[in-house]
């Protein structure tokens, strides 16, 4: 069975990679992990059924055509499709229900799974706590400290603070790609540590349950398809 997993950029793979490996010590169907990143986030476009422009590299933007080319290219195997992508500062329930819909209108019949992470994947970071210090014994806990877990503001550039032991002004003017440089950078240290248990972050924790919600049924419905070619 193969994941296709969707993402906004390259500092998400590196996570999303290791906590996947993680869920799937549970489920040894799973034979495949694709992850995508994405040139951004972008928005979802008023028609879906509409071709994406040819410049289009954006996430959102790409979301309903991939998801139509997926469904045609994958129609008699199994797959679950994962989209993962910062909140930033829509509303968590508009977002969710729009993603949602573009799914079941292009491919009804396949297994999905929504994370969004709030505000920011760095959030996702920040609630490890234990893992950020494990590949930042140097970080500047009285800033990690004060940091509220999934609040809505700043989050990357409080990680930044949090290893730099400064204010990310520098990198923020210096803009991307540096700034994607070093959130990219980030992830792929901390990610190695991280532990799904340990994560404080409730959007880490919803993506987790739903992840494994899918999971537990494909393996029921495969368990179901061994007990009837048996009777």
């Amino acid at each position: 069975m193969l994941l296709e997993v969707l993402c906004e950029d390259k500092s998400s793979v590196p996570v999303l990679n290791h906590i996947l490996q993680k869920i799937l010590q549970n489920y040894q169907f799973v034979n495949q992990i694709h992850i995508y990143p994405h040139r951004g986030k972008g928005k979802l476009p008023d028609n879906i059924k509409e071709k994406p422009k040819s410049s289009t590299s954006s996430l959102l933007d790409l979301l309903p055509a991939k998801i139509r080319a997926y469904d045609k290219s994958y129609k008699d195997e199994e797959i679950i499709f994962i989209v993962v992508l910062d909140l930033d500062d829509q509303n968590l329930s508009e977002l969710y229900k729009s993603i949602e819909y573009v799914f079941r209108s292009e491919s009804p019949n396949k297994y999905f799974v929504i994370g969004i992470c709030i505000e920011e994947m760095e959030a996702w970071l920040l609630g490890d706590k234990e893992a950020l210090l494990s590949a930042y014994p140097n970080a500047n806990q009285n800033v990690l400290n004060q940091y509220q877990q999934d609040g809505i503001g700043h989050t990357w550039e409080i990680l930044a603070e949090v290893i730099l032991d400064q204010k990310a002004d520098n990198l923020i003017e210096a803009g991307y790609p540096a700034v994607g440089i070093y959130k990219y950078h980030w992830a792929e240290k901390i990610a190695p540590y991280m532990q799904i248990h340990h994560n404080k972050s409730p959007s880490f924790q919803d993506f987790v349950k739903r992840m494994c919600q899918v999971l537990n049924w494909v393996e029921e419905k495969r368990q179901n398809v061994k007990i009837a070619e048996k009777s």
